[in-house]
């Protein structure tokens, strides 16, 4: 499902560009709900979405809303995005899990977001892994950013490129605002996608325009490696979500294949 000149740049680079893969009706709703819910306290957001951090504590963290999937279908057709998902299950070989989904929104006065991820501290996270053999790449924690906004170079999204793969620490010197070749930004244009391994090393520089940065993210695991159970479908709200995406959040065995994957490959063209 990958065509070769993707491998050959998520393996090199450790992310993938993917253009014009959300349409734009969705994304005007996303942002809709995004202006409405930010706007909000979490005591008025439709449960169970919430707050990573509490914005009145926490006023220049760019607030992040957690579970908005269960509160808006948009969201639940975007965890089943085909060209999202069509990189996804390469990437997991057929077993993804999604873990979270959670929209974010970053202002003039917003923090910007050092690196991290990776091998950023000189400790990297056992739980995560890439490998490349046999003509197809593997990870298994897998990040994907929709944009809501266009976002101009400069800004945005910033990586490490192919620190997925390094053995060495990031040096100190070399920060969000570093330039290439040390250090790549993305720009992207509204309903781009930027996937990519938890293991890149990655950050996001400070938003200077007038008018929020608004992103989704989308976060998909290897579904038998998860990395909680408490991300598993919340009891008290799974009547909320589409049955397929339900199935998306459960853990499985290693190599079990779900539903829904078998109906995705089918719509990808693919022999299940």
């Amino acid at each position: 499902m990958l065509t070769e000149e993707e491998k050959w740049r998520f393996d090199l680079h450790g992310y993938l560009h993917l253009r014009g893969a959300v349409p734009a009706d969705d994304v005007r709703r996303m942002v809709e709900l995004s202006d409405d819910w930010h706007a909000k306290p979490d005591s008025e957001l439709p449960p169970p979405v919430s707050s990573y951090r509490d914005p009145s504590t926490d006023p220049t963290t760019p607030r992040s809303l957690n579970n908005v999937h269960y509160a808006d279908d948009v969201f639940q057709r975007l965890t089943l995005n085909p060209e999202i998902m069509r990189v996804v299950l390469a990437l997991t070989d057929n077993c993804p899990q999604l873990l979270a989904v959670s929209l974010t929104r970053n202002t003039q006065e917003s923090d910007d977001i050092p690196f991290h991820g990776g091998f950023t501290g000189g400790i990297r996270n056992p739980a995560n892994d890439y490998q490349a053999a046999d003509g197809r790449v593997f990870t298994t924690f897998i990040n994907a950013a929709v944009s809501l906004v266009d976002i101009p170079r400069g800004k945005g999204f910033v990586c490490v490129a192919g620190s997925h793969k390094s053995n060495f620490a990031k040096p100190e010197h070399v920060d969000i605002y570093s330039d290439p070749p040390d250090v790549d930004n993305v720009p992207a244009q509204a309903g781009d996608v930027v996937l990519f391994t938890e293991l890149l090393c990655h950050g996001a520089r400070k938003w200077t325009e007038p008018t929020p940065r608004r992103t989704v993210f989308v976060r998909y695991s290897t579904s038998y490696a998860s990395w909680s159970p408490g991300l598993a479908p919340i009891a008290a709200h799974r009547d909320k979500l589409w049955p397929e995406v339900a199935e998306l959040h459960e853990t499985a065995g290693f190599q079990h294949r779900k539903e829904v994957v078998n109906r995705l490959l089918t719509d990808l063209g693919e022999d299940t």
